[in-house]
């Protein structure tokens, strides 16, 4: 009764905050999230969620996992196919083009992270050979990637600056275009306030309906690092609240109309230093 009571109150709090920072309140919006059953004592993050497969990160390679509706479970993760996992560091996986086309980054000793392309092989069964995309990569530290479903848009976190533009924060939200997928990417313009700060904007991902998910430690927060969304570019993100937040250190998101997954370090009852919780949404219906 005390748990409940506390919760409640910690919500409504947290909603009278952002009431007053001008900032939409989106707590209790969501169930809790559970444990993802697959999770290890290592580092398991970076969720990107794809019609019924999920890819993400395992000890800093990129792993996959597949939904089975009738068993409503995952499947035992495997490494993904081709040469995509090396000896080097690859972070951030993203799933676009009817899921044949894999974005993703990998660390370089000189550059730091940078953003690779590949293409799914029917023949091989197995994702072709990575091709770095010099337009988004500096030699700075790239971080996370969303790429749109025709590969016109894509939104990319670093700590470098981009042409003339200029970071606001430690770590700041970019945008590229372009007309379609053959042609080159434009040089990426710093989508600026009020979803970039002066602090550190991590990850990112847009839904289908254009509203666009970070993480980081903003003025309305539950825990160290926080989920937020904001209705589009122009628009103040408003906090996830709990109990998708806590008081651990909230990360990645991605979300469908089927599935909600997020990342966490450290959160209660998780089972190693990074832990995937997720929701089945018609679960939660």
């Amino acid at each position: 009764m005390m748990k409940t009571y506390l919760r409640l109150l910690s919500v409504l709090v947290m909603a009278s905050l952002a009431m007053l920072a001008g900032v939409p309140a989106m707590a209790g919006e969501y169930p809790a999230p559970r444990l993802w059953e697959h999770n290890t004592p290592g580092v398991d993050r970076m969720p990107f969620v794809y019609g019924d497969t999920l890819y993400y990160v395992r000890d800093y390679d990129i792993y996959c996992s597949v939904w089975d509706n009738a068993a409503r479970a995952w499947s035992e993760p495997k490494p993904v196919p081709g040469p995509i996992n090396t000896g080097a560091n690859e972070i951030w996986p993203c799933l676009t083009g009817g899921g044949k086309v894999l974005y993703f980054a990998r660390y370089d000793p000189i550059s730091d992270y940078d953003f690779y392309r590949s293409e799914w092989d029917e023949a091989a069964a197995a994702w072709g050979e990575p091709v770095l995309i010099e337009e988004l990569s500096t030699d700075t530290q790239e971080w996370a990637i969303w790429v749109n479903e025709d590969e016109t848009v894509a939104y990319v976190t670093t700590k470098a600056n981009y042409g003339e533009g200029k970071t606001l924060g430690n770590r700041d939200i970019w945008k590229s275009v372009r007309n379609d997928k053959s042609a080159e990417w434009s040089i990426p313009v710093n989508i600026g306030a009020p979803i970039n700060t002066e602090g550190n904007e991590w990850s990112v991902f847009a839904d289908a309906d254009g509203r666009i998910y970070i993480d980081g430690a903003r003025a309305v927060t539950v825990g160290k690092s926080d989920l937020y969304v904001a209705e589009n570019e122009q628009t103040e993100p408003g906090n996830l609240g709990a109990p998708i937040n806590s008081e651990a250190d909230e990360r990645e998101f991605s979300i469908t109309d089927k599935f909600l997954f997020l990342s966490a370090s450290k959160r209660a009852d998780g089972a190693g230093g990074y832990d995937i919780w997720y929701l089945v949404l018609d679960d939660a219906k």
